[in-house]
């Protein structure tokens, strides 16, 4: 199937239907589990339609840094516990320390580069809502 937008440097895509939808904002050649997306539902009110939703991080994005800090600080515990009880294995409690401490900076970093673009994102869903489906705020 061919690029209808091979062209476009980033674009809104999602799923829906005449009940929910939700949307993201994505950059070509940028994969993010961590990006921001629309999650709303849509319901009839005074001859239009009502769109009411979130935009922040989706379940995944939420749950994944709890995820990894806890998976990773089992280790760091671990490799602590280790070099304080068995004075012969410091190197090995260091290590074992060591290289999760090492990946938990390495996950903030990358955790921190995924929020650069959060307002950018948050500005072109909404403008994607609100050119394609003709919003305007409610009084």
């Amino acid at each position: 199937m061919a690029d209808p937008m091979e062209d476009a440097k980033a674009r809104v895509f999602g799923s829906g239907d005449q009940y929910r939808m939700r949307l993201r904002y994505a950059r070509r050649g940028v994969q993010n589990a961590l990006a921001l997306e629309l999650d709303a539902s849509m319901e009839p009110r005074d001859g239009g339609t009502r769109i009411t939703g979130t935009l922040g991080r989706s379940k995944a994005g939420r749950i994944f840094p709890y995820a990894w800090y806890g998976f990773l600080s089992m280790f760091v515990i671990i490799g602590v516990v280790v070099s304080s009880l068995a004075p012969d294995a410091l190197l090995f409690g260091a290590i074992f320390a060591g290289v999760p401490l090492f990946m938990m900076a390495l996950g903030g970093v990358a955790m921190k580069a995924s929020e650069s673009h959060e307002e950018e994102d948050r500005r072109e869903i909404m403008r994607f809502v609100t050119r394609e489906l003709q919003t305007r705020p409610m009084p």
